[in-house]
């Protein structure tokens, strides 16, 4: 009896399903739905691979920042987590505000705990300057939430504060030409710089207090900046600078010049004391009008600072042929503008600049000539000057002198001179003159590296290949071969491209391991990452093994440092350049768009701690960032 119960309700059921199925066909609106139902089906699809993928990025992100808070290098530590923390903020900002919290944290700690962390010593008279992690926080902290980076910025300053005071009596910055800035004060002011655009009025609060103890040598590039943005508010902020130096007789010449390019638009500034020069280029702005009032309190305030420093006494003011060889040169570099905008007070101004020609010793009358010929120079913008004079002067000193180091530092300032005029071969010549085998090769070095990047700029490749291969140096022989590549492959010239690589990537194979290797390696195949993964990934390969074998390869070497010291032991020639294509991430991170996969497994070979989270993070934001999974697409 059951069991045909059972049976009569199966037929009641797929009877009418079976009436269905006889039914007549289906309309076409209901067949076109039916079409479509795979290829809605393929795009569900689609979505949720991607958000799989997505979700395996912002792991990979959460893993690496998790292991980045127990870094003993803190600063690596305070780097990874705030990159993290960027990158995390659009999917999960609760997660990405602690992280930046935590990475600022780690970042004061360990200056409180290190000292002088922000200069790299490149040679034994030398160093540069390197980023402040906490400014580096508050920096990515400010494109994301003002009022954390608001918060942030108070917490630095009271840091620099003690800071400050625990060094009291140090000599700090340009002393001589600036009169010792305030290193909190630079770091206000690039941060002010960062955020100028996501949020001016903190940008402003943060210059005023930047510019409160003095001029800051980042003033002309904010002004230029600020003036394009709000007129108004860097006119404020200029007349305020112009006040305090009027009022402070303490204040030197040099933060009077780094104001000097403003009022009248211009966009590099000047200054020196005979001694040293130093010259910031940071761009004109844009349809700006000069104000003849502005110019006219800046020439006023710049006709005091020349006379008070004409009156200064060297008894009772160490400093003072320093600062009168600094007035001597505001005096001819704005006597110009004087005419042109103040003709009244020309005569006056004539007397105090004659005063401190007379007062100046001839070295650093010299000096203050040739730097304004360099001010004529750039301002015309025209051919190499005629520098035999000065050329023949340094060779006949050289000549005079017993003494061999200086007789060599005057060999290497009659090379560069000849350089500057045009003529390599002479310069060259001249540098093959110094004793010393070791500053011989780094002064041709220096010679055939800008001759080669000159060449290269003005497209002619075949010469600045010739002169790149004369450099004995890993990374700067690299770097010229893959911008020369780059070039090439711009004039769809991808064979002459492979070949300049293949040739730097021999070279660089050969050479000891040390960090110039490792970033010629990561150079070269961060330029295959763009028409040849697959060789990329060969040569980013063994750049992984070699970092492997270099203790103490850091972040912050993802730079192209050249250095000549003078073998006198005063000064050297330094030129710093950040390229993109020597950060190990960014090169896996580019090749990740291939092959992820290798891409990340690369990364995790890295045995350095701090190494393998940034590249790990690298290669998780192709799957994050929307940049970069637009360009992926």
């Amino acid at each position: 009896m059951k069991s045909w119960l059972l049976c009569l309700l199966s037929c009641l059921i797929l009877a009418p399903i079976a009436t269905a199925q006889q039914g007549p066909a289906p309309k076409p609106e209901t067949a076109k739905a039916e079409a479509a139902k795979p290829e809605a089906k393929d795009k569900e699809a689609a979505e949720l691979e991607a958000t799989m993928l997505q979700q395996r990025g912002l792991g990979l992100i959460r893993q690496a920042a998790e292991e980045a808070a127990t870094l003993d290098d803190r600063r690596s530590g305070a780097r990874i987590l705030a990159a993290a923390a960027d990158l995390l903020w659009e999917r999960d900002q609760d997660q990405a505000r602690q992280l930046f919290e935590q990475a600022f944290e780690i970042a004061l700690v360990h200056y409180r705990e290190t000292k002088d962390d922000n200069r790299q010593k490149v040679s034994e008279s030398s160093s540069v300057g390197r980023a402040d992690m906490r400014m580096e926080v508050i920096r990515l902290i400010g494109r994301r939430d003002s009022k954390l980076a608001r918060q942030f910025t108070e917490q630095y300053i009271e840091e620099k504060k003690r800071e400050l005071q625990a060094r009291a009596g140090e000599k700090r910055g340009n002393d001589r030409l600036f009169g010792g800035e305030d290193p909190g004060a630079g770091d206000l002011l690039n941060t002010a710089m960062t955020i100028l655009e996501s949020d001016p009025k903190t940008a402003i609060e943060l210059a005023r207090r930047a510019f409160a103890g003095g001029v800051p040598q980042g003033a002309p590039s904010f002004l230029s900046s600020l003036g394009m943005r709000d007129r108004a508010a860097a006119d404020q902020l200029f007349l305020g600078a112009l006040e305090r130096i009027a009022r402070d007789p303490a204040v030197p010449p040099g933060q009077l010049l780094l104001l000097s390019a403003y009022p009248f638009g211009e966009g590099r500034v000047w200054a020196s004391d005979g001694e040293s020069t130093n010259s910031y280029g940071f761009g004109a702005p844009k349809d700006f009008a000069p104000d003849a009032q502005l110019i006219g309190r800046f020439l006023q305030t710049a006709l005091a600072v020349v006379a008070r420093t004409a009156d200064l006494n060297p008894a009772v003011t160490p400093e003072a042929p320093s600062r009168q060889g600094a007035g001597l040169f505001t005096a001819r570099l704005l006597e110009p503008k004087v005419a042109q905008y103040a003709p009244a007070m020309l005569e006056e101004w004539r007397v105090h600049s004659t005063k401190l020609t007379n007062l100046a010793a001839d070295k650093s009358r010299d000096s203050v000539d040739r730097t304004l010929q360099d001010v004529t120079r750039e301002g015309r913008r025209g051919p190499a000057p005629d520098t035999t004079d000065r050329v023949k002067e340094l060779l006949d000193r050289a000549q005079q002198t017993s003494d061999f180091a200086q007789r060599d530092d005057l060999y290497q300032n009659a090379a560069m001179e000849a350089q500057r005029g045009g003529d390599v071969s002479r310069a060259l010549e001249i540098a093959g003159r110094i004793s010393d085998a070791e500053y011989k090769q780094k002064v041709r070095a220096w010679i055939n590296f800008n001759a080669a990047n000159n060449a290269l700029g003005e497209g002619r490749l075949d010469e600045a290949r010739r002169l790149a291969a004369e450099l004995d140096a890993t990374d700067e022989r690299a770097y010229l071969y893959f911008q020369i590549a780059a070039a090439a492959l711009k004039e769809k010239d991808r064979g002459r491209a492979a070949e300049l690589l293949t040739e730097a990537t021999g070279k660089a194979l050969e050479a000891d391991n040390t960090p110039a290797k490792v970033r010629a390696l990561v150079g070269i195949a961060n330029l295959y990452a763009s028409f040849d993964p697959v060789r990329g990934f060969e040569v980013v390969t063994e750049a992984v093994k070699t970092a492997n074998k270099i203790s103490d390869y850091s972040l912050d070497q993802a730079q192209l440092v050249r250095v000549v010291a003078r073998r006198g032991g005063r000064g050297a020639m330094t030129s710093v350049n950040t390229v993109e294509g020597f950060d190990l991430g960014k090169t896996l991170q580019s090749l990740a768009r291939a092959d992820f996969e290798r891409a990340l497994g690369l990364a995790r070979a890295l045995e350095s701690r701090p190494l393998r989270l940034h590249a790990q993070i690298a290669v998780a934001a192709t799957l994050v960032d929307k940049k970069l999974m637009a360009q992926a697409q």
